[in-house]
């Protein structure tokens, strides 16, 4: 089986984002191996093939299937066996108490655009019912950040002014619903890189200066799992 690298799980500003697969590795009550897992949003695949490699049997859903390069990374990682594909809106799941494990990454924003904070509200619902009872939501979200942030979305970024980012107090009032909540916030700068290059060396800076220093509110990313 070919040795996976960060990027196919993460993608983009990878030391920061793949804080979330560190952090639900040491976190979950949940035996991976033997786990059946809902990955939504899920683009190109990447958390499935990382559940999968670890021994899960996994539905990787999007909204219209995942694309074609999801696909192509799992038979490259020759983890297909686990895995199937379904289309599904995060806001109307067709499953109930069926999964161990719901994960998704940087997925509400896009929830948010047509219908606001509503959708967003409905679909970690959503999520909460279709896992069992003592599974787990593993979430990796986009955060509304600092002012800095905000400009510079507006400004530079495609789908800036459209994709709903969320705030820390919204994601604990969206898990209200989960018996136990744990989370953590990290990235500030490497969200500013133009090139993997660049976000690679200034999310060694978030690492090792701009976690530590900047509050929590200003941070870019949250990560956590919350059990029901």
């Amino acid at each position: 089986m070919p040795p996976a690298d960060l990027a196919e799980f993460v993608e983009w500003d990878i030391r920061n984002w793949s804080a979330a697969l560190d952090f639900w590795l040491a976190h979950t009550t949940q035996n991976i191996p033997l786990c059946f897992a809902l990955e939504l949003g899920s683009r190109n695949g990447g958390l499935s093939l990382w559940m999968a490699l670890q021994g899960a049997t996994v539905v990787s859903s999007d909204v219209q299937l995942p694309t074609q390069k999801a696909s192509r990374l799992h038979q490259h990682h020759q983890v297909s066996h686990l895995i199937r594909y379904e289309a599904i809106d995060a806001t109307r799941i067709p499953y109930t108490s069926k999964f161990d494990v719901v994960l998704f990454k940087s997925m509400l924003g896009a929830v948010g655009r047509g219908g606001g904070k509503q959708l967003q509200v409905q679909a970690v619902k959503e999520m909460h019912k279709s896992l069992k009872y003592g599974g787990e939501l593993f979430f990796a979200e986009n955060l509304m950040g600092s002012p800095l942030h905000q400009f510079f979305r507006r400004k530079f970024v495609e789908w800036g002014t459209t994709w709903r980012y969320v705030s820390v107090a919204e994601m604990k009032e969206f898990l209200a619903p989960f018996s136990d909540v744990r989370y953590r916030t990290v990235g500030f700068a490497g969200a500013f890189g133009r090139s993997e290059r660049q976000r690679g060396f200034l999310s060694f800076l978030d690492r090792t200066i701009f976690n530590y220093l900047v509050p929590e509110t200003w941070r870019y990313i949250i990560v956590g799992i919350a059990r029901k």
